[in-house]
């Protein structure tokens, strides 16, 4: 089919791991792309260390069947990414990869994809309450064409995009300038509400989650609200349709018959497979990536 359009889902998941399990399953078949921002990641396994009796922590970030994970890998621990990106494994001809050499940084997470002989690209932010993110875009120049759309978590409380604010923030003309850089607007919300809830008394429900693309792309204004999905994240996710350069995509899924004779192979084969596994020696982060490998080479068998 011809693909004239990408559909993207956005939501600050406050490191819920069940919540990232909700959104890569009931959004395999009607998403594009899922920007997720504090992404939840899990301990693999403890690889035996010489200051550390208990081990040193490996940790990863979840994976689901139909998507590619993008996300920034950092052997300190304290550096871990803030900023995840899903690709539907539909989209595989449109070669996203990740652009670690236009901007390395934990919480901007820049792809690029072609379509039709042209490099598009999309950025997805967290910024924290020092504004880190917006300091590093200041004083690191972007220098992309066709930049199709910026969205995430700014934790930028306005008057512009918030009703419920009553001041300016001073951060909020870098954040404009930056934009303007790489020819994006601010898109208004098509269904107006806050974006974060606060279970707190002190502070009030605020719109920190914003859309920036291009004044001409069609989806410019008409990015919608989800409030009735947010929980148990106190951000509501964000949706939106945006228009690229049209490109002939190939859909197409394999699937297997429930209770066919094919399905019963298919289980049959992963067991034995998964027997047979030997997982005796895994002590070892290189000796636990091989497992993984051999359990990947299984499935991909099956």
């Amino acid at each position: 089919m011809i693909k004239e359009t990408l559909k993207i889902f956005s939501q600050n998941i406050r490191k819920n791991k069940i919540l990232t399990d909700t959104i890569l399953e009931n959004n395999k078949d009607t998403t594009d792309i899922i920007s997720i921002q504090e992404p939840s990641r899990y301990l693999i396994h403890r690889i035996p260390s010489y200051t550390n009796s208990l081990g040193d922590p490996l940790y990863g970030f979840f994976n689901h069947p139909n998507w590619t994970l993008f996300i920034r890998q950092d052997p300190n621990q304290d550096n871990y990414a803030r900023v995840a990106t899903y690709v539907n494994k539909c989209l595989s001809k449109m070669r996203f990869t990740m652009r670690l050499d236009i901007v390395n940084h934990k919480d901007i997470n820049i792809l690029a994809f072609h379509c039709d002989h042209y490099t598009n690209f999309i950025i997805n932010i967290y910024s924290n309450s020092n504004q880190t993110t917006i300091h590093f875009l200041q004083q690191n120049t972007i220098n992309s064409d066709n930049m199709v759309i910026i969205i995430g978590d700014f934790n930028i409380r306005d008057s512009d995009w918030d009703s419920l604010a009553h001041h300016h923030s001073i951060h909020t003309d870098d954040l404009f300038t930056i934009a303007d850089s790489l020819g994006l607007e601010l898109s208004p919300l098509s269904n107006l509400g806050p974006t974060i809830f606060i279970d707190n008394s002190h502070d009030s429900n605020s719109v920190l989650d914003l859309v920036f693309i291009p004044l001409d792309n069609l989806g410019f204004g008409k990015q919608i609200l989800h409030p009735e999905i947010h929980r148990p994240s106190d951000h509501v996710p964000i949706t939106i349709e945006i228009g690229i350069h049209s490109i002939n995509v190939n859909i197409n899924k394999w699937s297997i018959r429930k209770d066919s004779k094919e399905e019963k192979n298919f289980i049959s084969s992963i067991i034995d497979g998964v027997k047979n596994l030997d997982m005796s020696n895994i002590e070892t982060k290189e000796n636990l990536e091989n497992s993984v490998q051999q359990l990947a080479a299984i499935f991909e068998y099956a």
